[in-house]
Order: C-alpha cells, then sequence, then structure tokens
C-alpha cells in the first residue's frame, strides 16, 4: 500500500471515492446525509493550498482510502474513511499514524475528530490513536495533543515522502502499459486511467 499527499490535480479521483461511498457510509464521514451534488460541491471547494489529504493506493494505482487534515486557529480537524470491501486491513490505522505525523511537522499541536456516536470503526481508532474520546448523544469528539517531531521523524517523513509517490507512478505507469498489451476488451482500473501525472 502506498500512502501519499493528493494533488488538486486529483480532484475527480477524490470525488470519485466519496461518490462511491453508500449511503450509510456518507452519513458517517460527513455526520449528515449528502447527495451527489453536494458531495461534488464540498470536493470542489477543497483548498489543496490549506488543507492536507493523503491517499491508500492499493497495487494497482486504486484510491482506497482517504484522511483530511484541515487546519484550524487552534485546533486541527481530522477526517477518515476506507473503501468498505477493504476496511479491517489497518488501512485506517496507517492513514492515522500518517496525518498525526505531517500534522506534527506542520507545527499544529492539537488535532481532533469529530464523528457519529454509532460510528464504530472511527472510535476505535481514535482511541488507539491515544485521543481521548467524549459523547454528547449523537456526537463523539476525540481530540489529542501533540508533540514537535524529531529530527529523525522530519528525515524520514521526507524520505517516505518521496519514495510514496516515485512508487505511485512506477505502479501508475506499468497499468497503463499493461492496459496496451492486455486482451481487448479488458477493463482497466478506473483510477489507473483516470489519473493525472504531475
Amino acid at each position: 500500500m502506498i500512502i501519499r499527499k493528493i494533488t488538486a490535480f486529483e480532484r475527480n479521483a477524490v470525488r470519485r471515492f466519496y461518490l462511491d461511498l453508500s449511503s450509510d457510509d456518507r452519513r458517517k464521514r460527513f455526520c449528515c446525509m449528502l447527495s451527489d451534488e453536494a458531495i461534488s460541491k464540498y470536493v470542489d471547494g477543497v483548498d489543496f493550498m490549506r488543507h492536507t489529504i493523503l491517499g491508500a493506493f492499493n497495487e494497482h494505482a486504486q484510491l482506497i482510502g482517504l484522511a483530511e487534515l484541515a487546519p484550524g486557529t487552534e485546533e486541527n480537524e481530522l477526517a477518515f474513511s476506507v473503501r468498505p470491501d477493504l476496511r479491517s486491513r489497518g488501512i485506517g490505522t496507517r492513514l492515522m499514524k500518517r496525518s498525526l505525523l505531517y500534522a506534527r511537522i506542520c507545527g499544529m499541536r492539537k488535532v481532533f475528530v469529530m464523528f457519529l456516536s454509532d460510528n464504530t470503526p472511527m472510535s476505535r481508532l481514535a482511541k488507539n490513536a491515544g485521543m481521548q474520546v467524549k459523547t454528547a448523544g449523537s456526537e463523539t469528539y476525540a481530540a489529542r495533543e501533540l508533540a514537535a517531531p524529531s529530527a529523525q521523524e522530519l528525515s524520514s517523513w521526507f524520505i517516505e515522502e518521496a519514495i510514496a509517490h516515485g512508487e505511485y507512478f512506477s505502479v501508475l505507469g506499468i497499468e497503463r502499459w499493461g492496459s496496451l498489451v492486455a486482451p481487448p476488451g479488458t477493463p482497466r482500473p478506473r483510477d489507473a486511467r483516470d489519473a493525472v501525472a504531475v
């Protein structure tokens, strides 16, 4: 699995990922029911200069999970979503760890997650990440203070980020070349077909 920052050129991949979620999954991700139009409007409004979106990709360069980090004045909000058929495989945990490290590198001192109280996987993810969880009615708030990163963590982040981008575009190239020699009528993975190389 490859985890890397999503760029503004991949906005449509983020849109497709969220549009593919079921009604219940949309409710749990956004804490309310959202129509296709509302999701599309939300994705159009994402400012990739301010917000950080980390994507998890499989061996076919397909997007299988997203973590969003939105900066605030005192607290910074995190949000997660993993493809339904691939849950309970540690994807959310890896996205959480990567997001927390990135937040620390950016100088953020506190992050939080808001989610519906019936979202058991998110509650488990937050607790495993060392967050303090408080529930009030139908909503749950989980937060954690962050420490500054060490020099080793800083160097590791940049090395791993460079490797992740290299691996992703290598896999994407293999998928595209493979599609040229595949038997006629063989469908190509959607995300690999539509991804934009930068």
